[in-house]
């Protein structure tokens, strides 16, 4: 079994973590501010994500490591900011209505994308985010340290989107599973500790209906 140390986590990094989730939720709708059209597919993409996975993997990243290992810090940066557009991503897979400035669009052939395009392309879009975020992922307690991030997100966008079921399952849904498949080991204690774990996730959900009620 096991033992969580949590204790391991490079604490900047955590701090720089948490700070690009929210960064990584926002990200998207930038579209705005950079003259786009809304749903841009060139901000409601991974895009900068896989700019960013290229620095890293290049040690151009080093200015924004700390702690004992030289990127820690950017790799943090980048799980957190990852996690972050994911989730961005599965908010605009509710949409009200499958129609206008749901749909994403290209610039340069100034066009939308029409639904089942939209549709697909959301899906794979939060799939990679989150693939690249656990793929970063060192440990177990990395791994939960994320998704306790994202479950977080979640629940304090709530009264600003409307919505949290569809969303939460989802995002626990794919998260999971990729974690699962990415890493035998996350695998492993899942198994071992699920009905512990269920009984933490019980308690969780409570908290969170009770801190947005």
């Amino acid at each position: 079994m096991h033992n969580l140390d949590f204790t391991a986590i490079d604490i900047i990094g955590l701090v720089l973590g948490l700070f690009s989730v929210f960064i990584g939720i926002k990200y998207p709708d930038w579209d705005f501010k950079l003259k786009l059209k809304h749903r841009s597919i060139l901000t409601h993409s991974p895009l900068i994500t896989l700019f960013f996975i290229y620095i890293y993997l290049n040690k151009q990243g080093g200015f924004l490591g700390f702690g004992g290992e030289k990127e820690t810090g950017f790799r943090y940066f980048i799980m957190g900011f990852s996690i972050g557009m994911g989730i961005h991503f599965l908010y605009d897979l509710f949409p009200n209505g499958w129609n206008g400035s749901a749909l994403l669009h290209i610039p340069i052939l100034n066009r939308k994308i029409k639904k089942m395009g939209s549709v697909t392309l959301f899906i794979l879009f939060t799939v990679i985010s989150f693939m690249t975020g656990i793929k970063l992922s060192r440990s177990i307690e990395e791994t939960i340290l994320f998704l306790i991030l994202g479950l977080l997100l979640l629940g304090l966008n709530k009264r600003k989107e409307g919505k949290l079921i569809r969303p939460t399952g989802s995002f626990l849904l794919l998260f999971l599973g990729i974690a699962s498949y990415i890493d035998p080991d996350f695998y492993g204690f899942l198994m071992e500790n699920m009905k512990t774990l269920w009984t933490a996730g019980e308690a969780g959900v409570k908290t969170v209906f009770t801190l947005i009620s």
